[in-house]
Order: structure tokens, then C-alpha cells, then sequence
């Protein structure tokens, strides 16, 4: 089996190793030449120098508990509210910036681990904030909690980045994956940012102009409240206008409210509906990965972030 087809079965298979399936990149990377793409891997397998530099999959938002204790009664978990802190550092309490290795994070699905992960926070910040909450109490224990959930996003992103990336790569280039290291790119370095961005940035741009021979993706173009834009990446992912029937008048009731929670509440209802149907009909996706595609456009569509 060529490279290529086995980075594809390790991206579809349940079970595989993403760090594993990372290295495999790596070498992919090499024999195409592809600078973007190695930086990409490296990052993802050796952690992320900055938030700064976070892909929207590795940012989640996240509430934070702490532990308060008193002359006569101690807390063990209270949820401290965001606006306990000064204003200028508040968003970054409010979200988790997943920037470790992803072995740090497999290891923490390893024993099919449920619940949550805690990221605390610096012991002067809880003592002095969040103790405002009680006043008969102090914080001597605070931190974020990130949900198991999270991280199994996180890797089922990596996969379907990768996945997207090595098909669009072989539907150009089908030796690709077989090339010596260190050859001349197989296709022109345009082409390659192409299939770069629509996959693993998820930012085609503008780089299509009107002496270019290819078109872009339409799974980067999706615009806010436009059906026929979130319909057509929908068809893509293999649903037919009778797996939608129904969404289009649920999503723009959904936007029409201005409400965020109704267009979570309406996206997630139909992400888990339609990502069964979506996996049964294009060979060789899997649920996870099809869940993920469905997850994202319907996101755009609303202009929400994930």
C-alpha cells in the first residue's frame, strides 16, 4: 500500500494513533516538499510555540470551578464566574488554549477516559479574585475544566484535516506519497497552498485569479446565512436533499432569532442527525469525520465558532 492509502486508512480508522498518523505526515511532508504542511505536523506533534499561533480547533471555552475554605466550611467545587477578573484578562479565562503535544492529550484518552481535564489557574490570580465570590471563604484552589469531549474534537480535527489533505492530494498527484525525499513539489506551488488552506487552515483565499486553470474549494466558501452556500458543502459530504429536508427552515428560523444559544441548540440537533447519513454515503468516511465536516459548515453558516 503507498503512503498515501495509509495515511488515509490510519485517518479513517477509529482507534489509530494520531501521533503515529502525525509522523507519517511528517514524511509525506518531506517527499513532497511542502514547507507549510512540515511546519503544520511538526507543530501538531511538538506543541505550539503561542496561542498566537492556535488553530480554532485547539481553543475551547470552558467554565472554571474552585476550591474554597473557611473558618467553619470549606467548597469543594463552586463555579467562578469570568467577571470576577479584570477586564483585560477575562477572554483569556474564558477559554482553554490547548497547546501541548497531541501525545499529552491522546494519553488522556488512553483508558478511555470520561469527564474532564483541569487547567489551573496561577495561585495568586485565584487568591485574590475569585475569593471576592465568598465572602466568609477563600479560594485556595482554582482552575479551568476542559471536557473530555474537547480533546476527542481536537483529534478527530487532526484527522479529518489530514484525511481531506491526502485525498485532494492524490486526486492531483497520485504518486505523490511515493516521491524521494526531498523532490521537486508534484504539483505548483498555488496548487499546493490550495489544498493546504482548504484543508488544514481552513482559509482557501484568494489565491485563484483569472489565468488560474482550477477552482477553489467550495467547503472554505460557506457564507453567513446564504442556504445555498452550507447546501452545496452539505451535498458534498454525500447528503441528499431528503437527508436536509426540513434544516433549511430550522437553521434560518435559528439565525433569525439573533439568539446564540437557539443556533447551537438548532446546529447540534442536526449535526447528530445528519452525520450517520452523511458517513453511509461517501465511501470511505468515517462518522467521526463526517460528524466534524457537517459540524464546521453548519458553524459558518451561522457564523459561530466551534
Amino acid at each position: 500500500m503507498s503512503l498515501i492509502h495509509d495515511i488515509q486508512a490510519a485517518s479513517i480508522a477509529k482507534d489509530h494513533d494520531v501521533p503515529t498518523l502525525l509522523r507519517m505526515c511528517k514524511l509525506l511532508a518531506a517527499r513532497i516538499s511542502h514547507k507549510a504542511f512540515a511546519e503544520w505536523v511538526d507543530r501538531e506533534l511538538n506543541g505550539y510555540p503561542s496561542v498566537d499561533d492556535l488553530p480554532d480547533y485547539r481553543i475551547v471555552r470552558v467554565d472554571s470551578y474552585g476550591t474554597f475554605a473557611g473558618a467553619f466550611r470549606q467548597a469543594n467545587k463552586l463555579q467562578i464566574p469570568f467577571t470576577v477578573l479584570p477586564a483585560q484578562i477575562q477572554e483569556q479565562y474564558r477559554h482553554a488554549y490547548m497547546g501541548s503535544a497531541i501525545s499529552a492529550y491522546t494519553a488522556l484518552l488512553a483508558d478511555g477516559g470520561s469527564g474532564s481535564v483541569q487547567e489551573p489557574w496561577p495561585v495568586a490570580i485565584a487568591l485574590k479574585y475569585a475569593s471576592t465570590l465568598t465572602p466568609d471563604m477563600q479560594c485556595v484552589h482554582a482552575w479551568k475544566e476542559i471536557p473530555i469531549g474537547a480533546i476527542v474534537r481536537l483529534m478527530d480535527s487532526v484527522k479529518t484535516s489530514v484525511l481531506g489533505f491526502v485525498i485532494d492530494l492524490e486526486r492531483e498527484a497520485p504518486d505523490a506519497g511515493e516521491l524521494p525525499v526531498g523532490s521537486q513539489p508534484p504539483l505548483s506551488g498555488e496548487k499546493m497552498t490550495q489544498i493546504f488552506n482548504t484543508n488544514i487552515t481552513g482559509n482557501v483565499g484568494n489565491i485563484a485569479n483569472a489565468s488560474s486553470n482550477f477552482s477553489q474549494s467550495s467547503a472554505a466558501v460557506i457564507e453567513t446565512g446564504n442556504w445555498q452556500t452550507l447546501h452545496a458543502r452539505l451535498s458534498e459530504l454525500g447528503l441528499t436533499a431528503a437527508d436536509t429536508q426540513g434544516l433549511q427552515e430550522d437553521v434560518e428560523r435559528a439565525l433569525a432569532t439573533g439568539s446564540e444559544e437557539e443556533k447551537r441548540k438548532t446546529a447540534g440537533s442536526w449535526i447528530g442527525q445528519l452525520a450517520g447519513k452523511a458517513a453511509s454515503g461517501a465511501a470511505g468516511v468515517g462518522i467521526e469525520a463526517a460528524a466534524t465536516g457537517i459540524a464546521k459548515a453548519i458553524a459558518l453558516y451561522f457564523g459561530i465558532a466551534g
